[in-house]
Formats: structure tokens, sequence, C-alpha cells
């Protein structure tokens, strides 16, 4: 059975940052009807000791909890119970644990579940003066839309580049993303390069010094109607 944070003694920690040896960034969403469930599952036989930070998409710290995770156990927080909607309530959520854990996520719009992801991957250090690539598949063709939110999971300011490509490879988008600390942009490809039936393929994020968090979401598509990933670990 689920158990809240709460139950296994997480405690609201204000304006104090915890941080572990293990270190996790996704995105969550609590404008327009959506919401996000946190499923931590402790991969280890004994306590993990866990913090959970929310990030406005300004890189504002809305919301914080700290607490022990018993021994191959499993809790949850569901997102929308402890901070309220809001047209800015989206962006990065920073996970940082004492050892590995494996996190569940469930996506909500207007208390419909429409996507699951899991995270299991750390966001890697990455060599300071050197470039590195993360990528993902993107649709525009005829229904399809999608839209991807570049974050920012550091105390400390990113740099990326964006670049879309077609089918044959020509570019169709780019654009560069100076991001304060924690702090997300969100873009509908849509509004920016149209559809057409060659606006698919990669979507290439070229990062300096450090890595951001890549989100997709991808509208009609799935039994719902709306795909969600996380991505971060560079290919190259």
């Amino acid at each position: 059975m689920k158990r809240i944070l709460a139950c296994v003694a997480i405690v609201l920690m204000a304006g104090v940052a915890v941080f572990g040896q293990f270190h996790y960034g996704f995105y969550y969403d609590l404008s327009g009807g959506r919401d996000l469930e946190i499923n931590l599952m402790n991969t280890m036989p004994w306590e993990n000791g866990v913090t959970i930070e929310v990030h406005d998409a300004f890189g504002n710290l809305i919301w914080e909890s700290y607490g022990p995770i018993p021994g191959h156990s499993t809790v949850y927080v569901r997102l929308g119970n402890d901070i309220p909607a809001g047209a800015t309530h989206w962006g990065v959520v920073t996970v940082d644990s004492t050892d590995r854990v494996v996190i569940g996520l469930e996506y909500f719009a207007d208390e419909a579940l429409v996507s699951v992801d899991t995270i299991y991957n750390e966001i890697p250090i990455v060599e300071a003066g050197e470039s590195y690539w993360i990528g993902s598949y993107y649709s525009q063709v005829v229904d399809v839309d999608t839209a991807f939110v570049v974050m920012n999971p550091w105390p400390s300011d990113s740099l990326c580049t964006v670049s879309a490509y077609n089918a044959n490879g020509v570019p169709v988008y780019t654009r560069d993303f100076w991001l304060a600390p924690y702090e997300s942009e969100f873009v509908a490809l849509g509004q920016e390069i149209g559809s057409g039936s060659l606006l698919y393929g990669l979507l290439d994020v070229r990062l300096e010094g450090q890595l951001v968090v890549l989100a997709i979401e991808y509208h009609g598509r799935g039994c719902s109607g709306l795909e969600i990933d996380n991505i971060t670990e560079f290919y190259f």
C-alpha cells in the first residue's frame, strides 16, 4: 500500500536545502488543471534520506520536503495537495538522496491519469568547458503537436541551444536559452514552426558545462492524447 510522505516522518524544511549524493530532476505542471504524483522508491535495504524541491517557472522555490524512506519502501507525494494551482507553477522538481532511488511519475489532467514516466538515472555532472548534447523526437505532422521544456536543475546559470531538424535534416528551428538557477522555459513548436508532412525528426539540445533537464509533451499521442517524457542523459 502506498504511504504518503508525511507518514514516514517527512518534515517540511523552510529555506534549507539538504543535498544528498544523488541528484535527480524532472518536469511538473500545476497549471491548467494539471497535477503530478511522485512515487519515490528506495532501491536499498537500508534507510535513504531524500529531499524534494519544487521550483516555479522563474526558479523560485515554492515547496520543499525532507525525510527518510525505509529500506525497499515506496512513498508518494501528490503535488496538488501541497501546492496551489498557478500560471507559473510549472517547471523543475529536484530530488536529492543519500542513496539511489527510482522515481515513478504519474501525470494528471483534469483528475485523469494521462501519462506515466520513470526516472532512474541521476543528472550527470559533466566537464566544465565541454559541449554535450541531449536529444529527442518531435512531430508536427497533421494533428500532432509537440512542446518542449528546458529546465535548469542547478543553483547556477545554464546555457543551452535547442535546434529542430526536419525529416530531411534541414534545420527548421534554433534558439539559445540562458536559464537562471532552477528556471524553466516552455516552447510549443506549433507556434514556432507550424505543421507539415516533413516536420518531424530530431530535437537537439547543445549544452555547455552542465546539463539541463529536457521534457517533451506530445499532444495528440497516446490513449489520453498527451504523452510526457523526461530526458536527462546526454548522448554525446
